[in-house]
């Protein structure tokens, strides 16, 4: 990478990433071009911090990579295994975590020591509310299928009753992996997975317990639509500002239409009624301090199309949608990053920068 300052020019911004760069196995994905376009741009000043070093942080200090000039998708590979400057985290900005799900355990807890001492694009403190089991049924019952969410499998053996095909999905995950399609044939409960493959149950007790994973945890159910064919629609939102949409639909024919998987894109109109709950829930996701969002519909039998989730923090589509339109939406996300960067703290958990290392250290005295 090229390793030379920027020419003269006022910096308007210092961003600060964090993502584990080889989760991503193509140079054509979101983070990927992300990371080349903010290296490019000679208004912001780019550091990378590996997902990992995030457990080895002694604050104020973090350890960072600075980013400038051309970056190439195998240097962007390799920064996992460069070996990072210190920086004080009051000095920069904004943080943009872009670590894909799972998070690692007590990953967002560690993210929310730093809130002191900077802002985020999207809180970890009030990330942690929003990957809640409840909190999108909470938010978004109106526009979604039937659903419920338990911990007892009594509960959820009587919803699976009432629709025959059911969808579980577990918190805390991406791409997939932790969505499940429901069925009984043969005498066995059939449970599908993208990642897995078909499994089969005799009880549907065993079934909760496959799901859980052992651990006592409400899993969301909701009933299954049956025109998955049709893909899976993602409307990219920012800060409540729709930026487009775009269809995935799989090769294969599978219920799930990933990207990550075999998925094709297409572009997509947004209908009245898919702004109408956009704009009925974004409020509440604005209010948590939480500002990229990646809504997804599917088509249910009615020709409605229902939110199936509404992702926050690191979503993909912007690289997509550029890729699609031919306009420039990446410029435009990071143009909004510059504005929010300059507006005035509101948060109290996020003090103005002239505070936040005083605050830090009388919490930790």
């Amino acid at each position: 990478m090229e390793k030379a300052a920027h020419p003269q020019l006022e910096i308007a911004m210092k961003l600060l990433s964090i993502c584990n760069p080889t989760r991503y196995n193509s140079p054509q994905l979101d983070i990927p071009i992300f990371y080349q376009q903010l290296a490019r741009d000679r208004r912001v000043e780019f550091y990378h911090v590996t997902t990992s070093q995030v457990f080895a942080v002694q604050l104020p200090k973090v350890p960072v990579i600075p980013l400038m000039g051309e970056l190439t998708y195998n240097e962007f590979l390799a920064l996992e295994d460069t070996i990072p400057d210190k920086l004080d985290l009051q000095d920069i900005d904004v943080v943009f975590c872009r670590t894909l799900k799972p998070f690692p355990p007590s990953y967002l807890d560690a993210l929310t020591a730093w809130e002191a001492l900077t802002r985020f694009v999207n809180s970890p403190s009030r990330k942690k509310k929003q990957i809640e089991p409840n909190f999108l049924l909470d938010v978004a019952k109106d526009y979604m299928p039937e659903a419920i969410v338990t911990a007892e499998w009594t509960r959820a053996l009587t919803f699976f009753e009432q629709f025959q095909i059911v969808v579980a999905k577990q918190a805390n995950s991406c791409g997939g992996r932790g969505i499940f399609k429901i069925w009984y044939q043969n005498g066995q409960f059939q449970v599908d997975n993208v990642l897995t493959g078909t499994r089969t149950f005799p009880k549907f007790s065993d079934v909760m317990e496959a799901l859980q994973g052992g651990r006592a945890e409400p899993i969301q159910f909701c009933r299954y639509l049956h025109r998955t064919d049709a893909g899976d629609k993602r409307i990219v939102v920012v800060d409540g500002e729709i930026y487009g949409s775009y269809l995935r639909r799989s090769r294969s024919g599978h219920w799930v239409n990933n990207v990550s998987r075999d998925g094709e894109c297409t572009l997509a109109g947004i209908a009245d009624e898919e702004v109408e709950a956009i704009q009925k829930t974004v409020g509440r996701y604005q209010e948590l301090g939480l500002h990229t969002l990646g809504y997804d519909f599917l088509l249910d039998d009615d020709g409605t199309w229902r939110i199936s989730e509404i992702n926050a923090g690191n979503i993909g589509g912007f690289a997509r949608l550029e890729l699609l339109t031919g306009q420039p939406v990446m410029d435009r996300l990071i143009g909004w990053l510059l504005e929010y960067s300059q507006r005035p703290q509101l948060n109290p958990i996020a003090p103005p920068v002239t505070r936040r290392l005083e605050l830090f250290k009388l919490k930790h005295v």
